[in-house]
């Protein structure tokens, strides 16, 4: 779920009146709250409006007013998309699906480490990228010229929430209803958050907050968990693709089923692409028999939470193993063939065109152009390279220079996945492609023109390794773990001796994520190493009268109750300034704030992890002048 703001651009898609939503007119038996206004819908029997995609429900007074977007559309509105870093599926109480709106207890569900987002593992696949964007640098602007906006969620509000606008309580236990900042924790109602000022202070924390403006991370293709250096957990895997259920190959109607099934309506199965029916993964539709082809269209689109021209898509049933059929009127559902025993199944196709089409490419790592996206016309001629001259023209860049940029395909299906485009590679041809594999996928990919220099180093601690050792020790150690015969890394250093750590240091994101996925899986003296990707603090941009307070917990000191503390650390403040001591030990975050002036340290644990701070605090101080 998503709702107005900053990171959000209502143009990226075309939808629905309504935000997107698929309001129909209902009667409720029992009392309900609208998730808008948070009052009751007075009375029994009493009518308002809810969204068949999302189950949003309001009062008929508050649909013109509503500033939520429906869960269909939301994941295409973000305009920087960040992945979240999900926690083990467990029952949550007090909680509400931020996908289905429902309560998180009913069922298992994950929660984001570093925001307070909350799903449903069965929801997963349509949660919204769109965690907090702690890492933010624009090289050569001032911090006078950086603005920070508030991340706004709606719903799962703390108790006793005041608005911030009205002075009334804003916060519901009956339904996910309003708005709180990620950043500096204001609250307001949904109806009063437009009237809260854009700018965010950071609150109370300001103080001690690590201004995202101030962090760059590395721009490798490393999953969020590894770069905000978090133990990671199973990912929910309730659906693979692009489907939310996967029905097995021998799921037979039998002739049990309810009567009136058979006799007025079909469950049809629907695939939306070659990869769900390889993995025979569909979605359901109930139809009645007598429908038209399109009524059959607009309900598998809606299925699969494709909002988009409907006459833009056909249906065809399956014909063999490879074979198509395109399902025609009248009376669609008469003639599709149906295996022995089994549902009937069809395919959503889009009407490719042969010639030409259009192509979305944002500019949102690009930081300074005028537009978020532009829309490109390609031909059967067109490759990558020409798509990005001719997205540069559109930035207001000197197109000429396209040898210096990468184009990113960004798949938002389940997180956010890249892949760096093959300049060579035909345009058109991978826009078939998306399509021909899946649907759904293809309306959750994105094309970023990025930058291939980063003007920022990158970092990587290793740690396990033999202790007080000379440097070229270690760098031998480094080659060879590396597979290497010449050093891929451009410096190494600082070493901490008595650790058995290191920093080393890379000028390409390429030759970084080469170098932590190797490392990462490597083992020496019977010891698996310790990898670690670290940020990178500009010290120019953290205002004169701001410490940032760098936390250091051991998770499993007070009888392992430190992973709520750091998990409540992570959410209070900037993720990337709070770290675990089990995971590289406190120089990690020593080394992280090395450049910073004044800051002060937070250390949570016993007596043990005091006195492991302290000596590493000696041993930083002692890093510069170690001899080799």
């Amino acid at each position: 779920m998503a709702a107005e703001g900053h990171n959000v651009d209502a143009n990226l898609v075309d939808m629905r009146p309504n935000h997107g939503h698929y309001f129909v007119k209902k009667t409720f038996g029992k009392p309900t709250y609208c998730h808008h206004c948070c009052d009751k819908i007075w009375g029994m029997l009493t009518t308002g409006y809810s969204c068949e995609m999302c189950n949003f429900i309001c009062h008929e007074k508050c649909l013109r007013t509503v500033v939520s977007y429906c869960s269909s559309v939301a994941l295409q509105l973000i305009k920087n998309p960040v992945a979240h870093t999900w926690s083990a599926p467990c029952l949550i109480k007090r909680r509400y699906c931020c996908v289905c709106r429902k309560r998180t207890d009913e069922a298992m569900s994950v929660e984001c480490e570093v925001c307070e987002y909350y799903v449903h593992v069965d929801c997963s696949d349509l949660a919204v990228s769109d965690c907090k964007e702690a890492a933010t640098y624009v090289a050569n602007m001032e911090s006078a010229n950086t603005v920070q906006y508030h991340h706004m969620r709606e719903g799962n509000l703390p108790k006793e929430s005041k608005c911030v606008v009205c002075r009334k309580t804003c916060f519901s236990t009956e339904c996910l209803a309003g708005m709180r900042c990620e950043w500096c924790g204001q609250t307001a109602h949904a109806v009063c958050y437009r009237q809260m000022d854009k700018e965010c202070d950071f609150g109370v924390l300001r103080k001690i907050m690590l201004p995202p403006m101030c962090l760059t991370i590395p721009r490798t293709e490393l999953p969020m968990e590894q770069l905000l250096n978090i133990s990671s957990h199973d990912q929910p895997q309730s659906r693979k693709v692009s489907s939310p259920s996967k029905i097995q190959v021998d799921d037979v109607s039998t002739s049990g089923e309810d009567v009136k099934e058979r006799d007025d309506f079909e469950i049809i199965r629907v695939f939306d692409g070659n990869n769900s029916y390889r993995l025979q993964i569909s979605r359901n539709i109930v139809v009645a028999k007598h429908v038209s082809v399109q009524q059959v269209r607009d309900a598998a689109l809606r299925r699969f939470h494709i909002n988009d021209t409907p006459e833009r898509y056909y249906i065809t049933q399956v014909v063999g193993e490879v074979e198509e059929e395109i399902l025609e009127d009248p009376v669609p559902l008469r003639n599709v063939k149906r295996p022995e025993g089994k549902r009937a199944q069809i395919f959503i196709r889009y009407y490719d065109d042969p010639e030409k089409d259009e192509v979305k490419v944002y500019g949102g790592w690009l930081r300074k152009v005028p537009v978020t996206f532009c829309g490109i016309s390609v031909s059967k001629d067109t490759i990558v390279q020409d798509l990005i001259t001719e997205a540069l023209y559109h930035f207001g860049l000197d197109g000429s220079y396209w040898n210096r940029y990468n184009l990113i395909e960004v798949s938002l299906d389940r997180g956010v996945a890249e892949r760096t485009c093959n300049p060579q590679e035909n345009v058109l041809q991978l826009v078939r492609n998306l399509r021909k594999d899946s649907l759904r996928r293809y309306h959750v990919v994105r094309f970023y023109v990025q930058e291939k220099e980063d003007p920022h180093d990158h970092a990587v601690f290793v740690g396990n390794l033999p202790v007080s050792l000379a440097q070229r020790q270690y760098e031998r150690i480094l080659l060879k773990l590396l597979g290497a015969k010449e050093k891929p890394f451009t410096a190494i250093g600082p070493i901490y001796f008595e650790y058995g750590s290191l920093i080393i240091t890379f000028n390409t994101p390429k030759a970084a994520t080469a170098a932590v996925q190797k490392l990462q899986s490597a083992i020496y003296e019977d010891k698996k190493l310790i990898v670690l990707c670290l940020p990178n603090v500009q010290p120019q941009m953290i205002p004169k009268d701001v410490e940032p307070l760098l936390v250091l917990v051991n998770v499993k000191s007070g009888g392992c109750q430190g992973t709520e503390l750091i998990q409540s650390f992570r959410k209070l403040l900037n993720p990337f300034q709070v770290f675990d001591v089990l995971n590289g030990g406190p120089l990690v975050g020593l080394y992280v704030f090395r450049n910073i002036p004044k800051y002060k340290i937070l250390a949570c644990g016993g007596d043990g992890t005091i006195g492991w701070v302290l000596q590493c605090l000696d041993i930083a101080k002692q890093a510069s002048l170690a001899i080799c």
